[in-house]
């Protein structure tokens, strides 16, 4: 009978200790034996390892791991980890119940501005009541990166009832969304997009992409949104637009450094709303079930590469 697979837990600033019971649990529901420890630098002949931001020593200590499951969304961080070894499979969170919750801020904040609810509230509200009402055609949304996270918040503001638009790297059929592929098409997608929301993981192709000439491609006068990655964004050059008056605002919730330095320019810009990494909090529950899923999975026989989540390191994602 084949020994339980021993897992070692590694959440900086998650709280490895309160993720041990969840993932128990989840792996007696997948059907699999497993004795998860917490990792506190020694060795404990680890099968896989479950991580955000882990301390680097886990991987010159744990040698012998098969697969390395990532408490979220976006790996490029891990993937420029000191002492990662190149051919150790990565599996990151397909979604796992963040996609919700990213798409319920994201038009939080664009109905905040198209209904106008911005001017209500604080020091300088507004106190008319008979204040003008927006009306007319809703300004478009677009959507860059149609991934599980960017299709489900095109889709959710497609039912709140904007014309939505989207973009990936590749060809993506989305019900009711206008979809555009590839670099030829980005110019094209921007030129027709008011509310432009950032959704991208962060690879050699989309780092520093949203940069003074790209978001000049955005009519005059439309807002970002970023949920995705913050070395997505020029810093300088979205600031400078916002001064110049090409873009009205941006809403910010990821950064190049995290947490946001003190004294960066975002924290104190007329324009810019700043959210500390919030838009997507990882749901436990679902993200152990999946990951215990994949450990199943595994222990069947079943190719990592097969699996949903595997990252493809040539891609980053």
């Amino acid at each position: 009978m084949p020994s339980p697979a021993r897992i070692a837990v590694a959440l900086s600033s998650m709280n490895s200790e309160a993720w041990i019971a969840p993932l128990r649990d989840a792996c007696a529901q997948a059907g699999v034996e497993a004795q998860f420890e917490v990792f506190d630098g020694r060795p404990m002949a680890a099968r896989y390892a479950v991580v955000w931001l882990p301390p680097p020593e886990l991987f010159t200590v744990e040698t012998g791991l098969r697969a390395v499951f990532n408490a979220g969304a976006g790996v490029e961080r891990l993937l420029a980890m000191p002492g990662l070894p190149p051919e150790l499979p990565i599996l990151r969170l397909v979604d796992a119940g963040m996609a919700p919750k990213m798409a319920e801020y994201v038009c939080f904040y664009i109905a905040r501005i198209t209904r106008g609810l911005d001017r209500f509230g604080g020091a300088n509200a507004v106190r008319d009541w008979n204040v003008d009402r927006p009306r007319g055609v809703p300004p478009a949304v677009g959507v860059l990166g149609l991934g599980a996270i960017g299709a489900h918040i095109a889709q959710a503001a497609r039912i709140l009832g904007y014309p939505v638009r989207g973009w990936s790297r590749t060809p993506k059929r989305l019900d009711g969304i206008e979809c555009f592929a590839g670099a030829s098409a980005l110019n094209d997608f921007l030129a027709g997009t008011h509310f432009l929301v950032d959704a991208l993981p962060l690879t050699d192709g989309t780092a520093n992409l949203l940069d003074r000439e790209t978001l000049s491609r955005l009519p005059r006068g439309a807002h970002l949104i970023n949920v995705g990655r913050g070395g997505t964004i020029v810093d300088d050059d979205l600031l400078a637009l916002l001064d110049s008056g090409h873009l009205a605002s941006a809403v910010l919730d990821v950064f190049r450094t995290e947490p946001l330095p003190a004294a960066h320019p975002y924290w104190h810009h007329p324009k810019v709303t700043v959210t500390p990494h919030l838009s997507g909090p990882t749901p436990r529950d679902g993200a152990t079930l999946q990951i215990a899923q994949a450990i199943a999975a595994l222990e069947a026989g079943t190719p990592v590469a097969a699996l949903p989540g595997y990252v493809d390191r040539a891609r980053g994602y």
